[in-house]
C-alpha cells in the first residue's frame, strides 16, 4: 500500500509540474507577442507602458534660473 501511495504522490507530483511549465510557457509566449509590436515614434504616447529594450534616447538636459536664497559674503 506504501508503494501504491508513493508512486501516485509521484504521477501528480510530476503532472502538477507539467501542467505549471506549460502555463508558464504560454504566458511567456503571449507577453513576447505583446512586448515585441512596433511603436510608431512620432506618438510615444499611444503605448506609454511599454518596455524599454534599449536603443537611443533623446538626452535630457536640466535648466534652473532660480538664485541661491543662501548668500556668504
Amino acid at each position: 500500500m506504501r508503494g501504491l501511495t508513493l508512486l501516485t504522490a509521484t504521477i501528480l507530483t510530476f503532472g502538477y509540474g507539467f501542467a505549471a511549465q506549460a502555463a508558464m510557457t504560454v504566458d511567456r509566449a503571449a507577453t513576447i507577442r505583446r512586448v515585441a509590436g512596433t511603436v510608431d515614434s512620432a506618438n510615444p504616447t499611444n503605448d506609454a507602458n511599454r518596455v524599454w529594450y534599449g536603443g537611443m534616447l533623446a538626452p535630457v538636459t536640466v535648466e534652473t534660473t532660480a538664485q541661491p536664497k543662501c548668500t556668504v559674503p
